[in-house]
């Protein structure tokens, strides 16, 4: 069965369907389908979750023995098979459709980072799109980007005119990541309210000289000095801490997950399970190259603390502490930063 994205969260509310193949270029959609999959199978009481990834090397007997034991939590798994390619070849293509053609209490999520419509007349993916559902996730239309946008805005409890919309899909220019990303910022800048065209310019304005996600991208890359100013321009206009802590915080726990993950896989497999694009890869690769697994643990710790004072629960200033810790975490070892008070 085919369904595009935006309409899986109700077919979710139906309960989950044995196999799923979320496929597609437009990355952000990808992942939020995947996402709401994972939350789905949780809900039904889905605790273990196996992660394959079928790489031009893989033995796909593995797909077979992974679920041929007994689960550690529940009767059910979610079993996730990342096909970097779209394409599993003859012996993949075989055993995607004996698993599809099978009676099987667990779920299998296939994850195409690689898609061509062709691909849609291949025998396994009739088998699948037979027996589950197929969520293809192209690229929004520039003319579809403003309805999708208010969709957007709507989701995240706030309210807009279409002029908005036309507005934000101007300025963003198609990238839907951008898109969702800006506005996620305007739910924290303006939770539960009706939006206003200026209030918006003037908050788009202040995001493109600094904004969270251009700190996070400073202090990955190792540049204490420009997260420093940026830090002290996020102060001077009068930045939403929440904001600036979700943005940070979102890349740090990345680093986290990537620098313990690749000690004992390889990285390339565990930036494709993360998702994380090619081009954010190096930036992170140095951040933990340069502060290491335990440290940015501690500043996750760090940013909790953060948000704490920011809502009058612990005591310290604010901006004095963010500035400390983007300095120590962009600074190379044994060039330590100066965070001036």
């Amino acid at each position: 069965m085919k369904l595009f994205p935006e309409r899986l969260p109700d077919a979710l509310q139906r309960g989950l369907a044995p196999v799923y193949l979320v496929a597609g270029s437009e990355r952000l959609l990808v992942e939020e389908a995947c996402d709401r999959i994972r939350q789905a199978g949780r809900a039904e009481g889905i605790a273990e979750r196996i992660r394959l990834s079928a790489d031009g090397r893989f033995d796909w007997n593995e797909l077979e023995r992974a679920t041929e034991t007994g689960s550690l939590f529940a009767s059910r798994r979610l079993v996730e098979l990342r096909l970097p390619t779209g394409k599993p070849g003859a012996e993949g293509g075989k055993t995607l459709r004996a698993w599809a053609e099978a009676d099987r209490d667990d779920v299998l999520l296939i994850i195409c980072d690689a898609w061509e419509l062709n691909q849609e007349k291949a025998a396994w993916f009739k088998a699948v799109d037979g027996a589950g559902v197929y969520v293809p996730c192209w690229p929004v239309k520039p003319d579809r980007l403003p309805q999708w946008i208010s969709h957007r805005i709507r989701s995240r409890g706030l309210a807009a005119d279409d002029e908005i919309a036309r507005f934000l899909a101007m300025r963003l220019e198609g990238n839907l990541l951008a898109a969702a990303q800006e506005v996620d910022r305007l739910a924290l800048l303006f939770p539960g309210r009706t939006l206003a065209l200026d209030a918006v310019r003037e908050a788009v304005a202040d995001s493109a000289r600094f904004d969270g996600f251009r700190l996070a991208e400073l202090v990955l890359a190792g540049q204490p000095g420009g997260a420093l100013r940026c830090v002290r321009g996020l102060r001077e206009s009068d930045a939403p801490p929440p904001a600036v802590l979700w943005a940070l915080g979102r890349e740090l726990d990345i680093a986290r997950e990537v620098a313990h993950r690749s000690a004992s896989e390889p990285i390339a497999r565990v930036f494709g399970a993360l998702r994380v694009w090619t081009s954010r890869q190096p930036a992170i690769q140095a951040c933990i190259r340069r502060v290491g697994p335990a440290r940015l643990d501690a500043a996750i710790g760090t940013l909790s603390r953060l948000d704490r004072i920011a809502k009058g629960r612990a005591s310290g200033d604010f901006w004095v502490e963010l500035e400390r810790l983007c300095v120590r975490l962009a600074a190379s070892p044994g060039r330590p930063g100066r965070a001036a008070a």
